[in-house]
């Protein structure tokens, strides 16, 4: 029995070693940069010790973008579209915005992964077989509306990251929520061209 526990103990020191070291390398380079052979020597580990936790980088790769996305999967089976709409938008932005830059990089690297599909994939299509078919709407017109929404909310999440987030979360959820929800109607603009 102490041989097991310390098998296991030893497998779970290697798990985090593993992951540390790879979190350590994308910080400082490209995904597809990092080789196994390097994330092996760094740690200080045997190939066959990382083929014991990950058949390859990029499983590796997608486990770590998985387990960073699992509260938004379990965000999106607790709400309802469109009623909640302002909700997803303020939780997408709390969530995104609470990564640090090394948690950035693992979501936007791309890798080889099953069917092709990386997680924020696996998010939409956990948002579309939810909302398979919108209320009033055939099955092509809701893809169009959850893909309207789905990329305009990553869009303008974006675009503020790449101002500088210069408004304030607290302002910018209600305004994005206008804007996607509402297009351009929503930010009054439409009504300033009208009166000219």
């Amino acid at each position: 029995m102490g041989k097991t526990t310390k098998q296991d103990l030893r497998f779970i020191k290697n798990e985090k070693l593993i992951r540390d070291t790879f979190r350590e390398m994308i910080a400082e380079t490209d995904y597809s940069k990092i080789s196994i052979k390097e994330l092996t020597q760094r740690a200080q580990i045997n190939r066959k010790t990382f083929y014991l936790h990950y058949a390859s980088l990029d499983q590796l790769l997608y486990t770590l973008q998985l387990e960073l996305m699992e509260p938004t999967l379990k965000d999106i089976s607790e709400t309802t579209f469109p009623d909640d709409a302002e909700k997803i938008i303020q939780h997408s932005f709390c969530f995104l915005s609470s990564l640090d830059c090394t948690d950035k990089k693992i979501l936007s690297s791309k890798g080889d992964f099953p069917d092709g599909k990386n997680p924020s994939d696996l998010i939409r299509d956990r948002f579309f077989q939810k909302y398979e078919c919108l209320p009033k709407y055939n099955r092509f017109e809701s893809d169009l509306i959850l893909t309207y929404f789905s990329m305009c909310l990553g869009v303008v999440y974006r675009q503020w990251q790449v101002n500088g987030q210069r408004i304030p979360m607290e302002e910018m959820i209600p305004l994005a929520t206008r804007l996607i929800l509402h297009g351009l109607g929503g930010t009054g603009l439409l009504d300033e061209i009208t009166k000219e």
